[in-house]
């Protein structure tokens, strides 16, 4: 199961560098084909233009096959859950480092220790996909 889950992932994440590619892709070749159009100015203006709008589409519908349409589920109770656990997750991570030995912790701060242990075991053993 979990070398399962962990191929998903993989595949998720080389799925997003690959849109990142051709997003960036598509930023360069929609400036210099804007430039040209200035350039060449007239009617071809319109026909240089024409495939940056072409590009747009086809670079949107790749994103929404990757990531789903924006704001489809924001105000679902699971959305705000799980964007608090990866938000706490997040913030342990990066604050991990920074922590004093625990004798030095009080009380309260081993209680909110034991909480965030308890939601990365949730997050590590959770099937995202």
């Amino acid at each position: 199961m979990h070398d399962d889950i962990e191929k998903k992932a993989r595949q998720k994440v080389e799925e997003k560098k690959g849109f990142y590619f051709i997003s960036m892709i598509f930023l360069m070749v929609s400036i210099i084909l804007f430039v040209l159009s200035f350039i060449i100015g007239g009617v071809a203006a319109f026909w240089i233009r024409f495939p940056i709008l072409v590009l747009g589409l086809l670079t949107a519908v790749f994103y929404f096959y990757l990531f789903g349409f924006p704001f489809s589920n924001v105000l679902s109770e699971e959305w705000e859950d799980e964007e608090f656990e990866k938000e706490m997750y997040k913030l342990y991570r990066q604050k991990r480092h920074m922590l004093p030995p625990p004798e030095e912790l009080s009380e309260e701060d081993k209680l909110e220790l034991k909480e965030l242990e308890r939601l990365k075991q949730k997050w590590e053993g959770d099937d995202y996909s």
